[in-house]
């Protein structure tokens, strides 16, 4: 008798061929499993062709007679109980079920780790098999960026695992009551040269910066200063240099950058002991570090919807998922590496100083907090939520033993940071601290301070908040991620974008009159590199036109535009109909606009009152 081969082999070397000219294209290297338990590939995401150092396993499904549902919605496929009890309950790691219709060139993914009912169907031992539904919408390559923001949910969901159990196990530990903390505590502050730092501290707060900073310095240089009063100066002068940097209106990714620079030199000053100020610079850096990525991410997600909207780049944007989806990765190591210099915190023997540093990780972990919550991210958002509310905790527990009021107030300040309003648990525990304040200037400061954050939930403008320009600090934080360097203002590029952000919003000149519209014209190299890279088309020269009378007049800057066109036009205009008080140039009004001037828009086009592309800008 002949030998022939079965057919599932040609259909599995079919698949096998599939999945490599799916996937390759995209820049993901595809690694072929000799000998593992249930996987048959791994897969790494390539940015550029750098590793990212984000991956997911696969096992791969073939098929020739693939079972669609009758109306093409979904698959049905089986996989053993085993494998699928391994994916759902036991594997750390992400992994993806890809099917390959070999008849149809079709390749499909499913995330089983993120199905519920798959969780559900595992817990029945009897069971040999289960039956899975894989949308036929999560079609490869088409479906590439959804395929990305599950991979990023299921990083997620495996850390979520650990998450709960760390932080539950660190707050029980941490009340574990440890002696002759505040004797500790008072030894310590005998070491200060307490006149001289309480007086950088009160220049500070009076918002002296100028005449705080000299005297950090002088203590950092003094020779006869010890290592804890030039620790403190070091904590001082950091201070100093965030408000400075926040309020000069630099990028927000540079606030991180600010504190990653002290911490490590808090760690260098530290290097010969004392141990617990090594311990608390330790954990300040890697707090810091977590910053740095935190704020990455906030670039790209901004990025990332920026591309997500009409006229977005699709190709940036699979750039940029591939990014996020890194940055979790990185970010979930960070933290967890965070929680675990807690959890040993919580119980080292002279913590009395490092309740303090406990809530650097919590003010770094917040701006990815922002990204999940306007994401919808639910669940992670609430796990971290309540991871990092625990870290507060531990910290004012830690501020209870040594009776310092200051440090209770920097907890409270973080689980600030964690409420969403005044009923959340964060809210009630951290009024809850306030009011059991011994220091009664201290307790009315921090109540000041809790109303402050109330009244920014309501949408009510606080005295003395920095109130930066919404659009640049989006363009900020995209240039960041994209690493444009925004402080080079002769570039022309850099020009451009801050012509961008001033005209983004033609407000100004919309409200003077009801047949005034503003357009798009010349559309020159730098502004369309601004329209995509941030799909911004407002670096573009701008025309200013009467839908009533049909004039026009366009400058590179709405301004200037609008300034000619006013003069020319509008001072003698006996039709002139300037909108009612209070009119807001919102999205909805912009859509109902163009709807109505959608003809008289393009009627211009290809005209010299028209969009077209320009060689000078």
């Amino acid at each position: 008798m002949p030998i022939t081969k079965p057919d599932q082999h040609d259909i599995n070397r079919a698949g096998k061929r599939l999945v490599r000219t799916v996937l390759e294209p995209l820049g993901w290297v595809v690694n072929e499993v000799q000998e593992d338990y249930g996987i048959d590939y791994n897969v790494q995401l390539f940015e550029e062709r750098s590793p990212t150092g984000a991956w997911f396993h696969v096992q791969l499904k073939s098929s020739a007679s693939t079972e669609y549902s009758g109306d093409g919605s979904f698959i049905s496929q089986e996989i053993s109980s085993s494998h699928a009890r391994h994916y759902a309950q036991e594997l750390r790691d992400p992994i993806l079920i890809l099917l390959a219709d070999v008849t149809k060139q079709m390749l499909y993914w499913y995330a089983p780790q993120l199905d519920r009912e798959l969780a559900i169907k595992v817990r029945n031992a009897a069971a040999k098999s289960a039956t899975v539904r894989i949308p036929t919408s999560q079609g490869l390559p088409g479906s590439a960026p959804q395929l990305l923001t599950v991979l990023d949910r299921a990083y997620l969901a495996l850390s979520n695992r650990e998450l709960t159990s760390s932080t539950r196990n660190l707050f029980a530990e941490s009340l574990q009551h440890i002696p002759d903390q505040q004797s500790s505590y008072r030894a310590f502050q005998e070491k200060l040269d307490t006149v001289r730092l309480y007086r950088i501290r009160d220049l500070f707060r009076e918002g002296k910066l100028g005449e705080a900073r000299p005297r950090a310095d002088a203590l950092l240089a003094d020779p006869d200063s010890g290592v804890e009063t030039k620790f403190w100066a070091r904590v001082q002068l950091q201070s100093i240099d965030f408000s400075e940097t926040m309020h000069a209106g630099k990028p927000q990714s540079e606030l991180p950058k600010v504190l990653l620079r002290h911490a490590r030199a808090l760690q260098d000053l530290t290097a010969s002991g004392p141990n617990y100020l090594k311990f608390y610079s330790l954990i300040t850096r890697h707090a810091a570090e977590l910053g740095v990525l935190t704020h990455d991410v906030i670039g790209v997600f901004m990025g990332l919807h920026q591309h997500l909207r009409a006229d977005g780049d699709p190709l940036l944007a699979l750039h940029l998922y591939i990014r996020r989806l890194a940055l979790t990765k990185q970010i979930i190591s960070k933290y967890n590496r965070c929680v675990r210099l807690a959890r040993y915190a919580s119980t080292y023997r002279d913590r009395w100083m490092l309740g303090r540093a406990l809530t650097n990780i919590v003010n770094a972990i917040l701006p990815y907090l922002t990204t999940l919550h306007f994401e919808g991210n639910k669940e992670a958002q609430e796990q971290f939520e309540a991871s990092a509310l625990q870290l507060c905790k531990v910290a004012q527990w830690i501020a209870e033993e040594t009776g310092d009021d200051e440090a209770k107030i920097l907890a409270v300040m973080s689980a600030l940071g964690v409420a969403r309003s005044e009923a959340s648990a964060a809210y009630q525990w951290a009024e809850q601290v306030v009011q059991g304040l011994a220091h009664v200037t201290l307790r009315e400061e921090a109540l000041d301070r809790m109303e402050r954050v109330a009244k920014r939930w309501r949408g009510e403008r606080v005295e003395r908040d920095y109130q930066g320009e919404p659009v640049w600090q989006i363009i900020q934080n995209i240039s960041s991620s994209l690493g444009i360097d925004l402080s080079a203002e002769g570039d022309p590029l850099v020009q451009s974008l801050r012509i961008a952000a001033k005209d983004n919003n033609p407000e100004r000149v919309l409200s003077t009159c009801g047949h005034v519209m503003v357009s798009v014209g010349a559309v020159g190299p730098n502004a369309q590199l601004v329209w995509r890279l941030f799909n911004l088309g407002t670096a573009a020269s701008k025309v200013v036109h009467c839908t009533l009378h049909d004039y026009h007049r366009e400058a590179r800057e709405l301004d200037d535009a609008f300034s000619e066109f006013k003069r020319e036009y509008c001072d003698s205009c006996p039709d002139k109909e300037p909108r009612p008080d209070g009119w807001r140039y919102t999205d909805d009004v912009r859509q109902e606009l163009e709807s109505r001037h959608r003809k008289f828009i393009l009627r211009l086009r290809g005209t010299p009152n028209g969009i077209r592309y320009s060689e000078v800008d």
